[in-house]
């Protein structure tokens, strides 16, 4: 198994999720089989919302349901994963959500936007084609060095860390992909940009 440290470059949701919604990451670690690199620091790790249920009408839970479908690598080389998240740690004050530079380098990134049904307008639903490679989290750890100093979580954390309400994860691994999921008896389930993600994957290989 390999493991990998990342952050939350959007935040996501329940109330606005959708089925097949992107989840975007960037790794704040290497991930190394062999003495070989396979996805450096700064990579992009993409995945999506496999299934969702608020709470109410006989539901006890609010449940979000993710699956890790791949790393992208220098933009365009794009590895299969099979992964799920172990652990997540809330954004503290002095963690990337909360870095100065980010903030500047985040307003100045493109604004991504999807229309919906009736014209409404919502973010988060878009192709694979709308990706950016290069966003405000790189650019940041590009200027002040890798966020290791803030890092909450540790190679063998589980669960959730730092958040107000009793957020648990689960994982299903009977069947592939492995999904990972986020459960809480409140209303709403939201992560934050930048959220800090341990990923825990079976190892990947890399195209020589």
């Amino acid at each position: 198994m390999s493991t990998a440290f990342a952050i939350l470059t959007k935040p996501i949701e329940l109330k606005t999720a959708s089925v097949n919604q992107e989840l975007n990451l960037q790794t704040i670690s290497e991930v190394v089989v062999n003495g070989r690199v396979v996805i450096p620091k700064g990579s992009s790790v993409i995945g999506h919302v496999a299934g969702l249920t608020p709470k109410g009408k006989g539901n006890q839970k609010s449940l979000l349901a993710i699956v890790i479908d791949k790393a992208v690598v220098d933009g365009t080389q794009e590895i299969p994963l099979q992964a799920i998240i172990a652990a997540v740690a809330a954004p503290q004050d002095n963690s990337l959500s909360s870095d100065p530079t980010y903030g500047m380098m985040h307003s100045n990134e493109p604004k991504m936007v999807a229309s919906g049904p009736g014209g409404s307008v919502r973010t988060g639903d878009l192709s694979s084609s709308s990706k950016v490679s290069s966003t405000a989290a790189i650019a940041t750890a590009n200027i002040t060095g890798a966020p290791d100093k803030s890092l909450l979580l540790k190679q063998d954390s589980q669960g959730a860390i730092g958040f107000a309400n009793d957020l648990s994860l689960s994982w299903q691994l009977t069947i592939p992909p492995p999904v990972t999921v986020f459960s809480t008896r409140q209303n709403n389930l939201k992560l934050d940009a930048g959220t800090q993600v341990l990923l825990r994957m079976a190892q990947p290989s890399r195209a020589r």
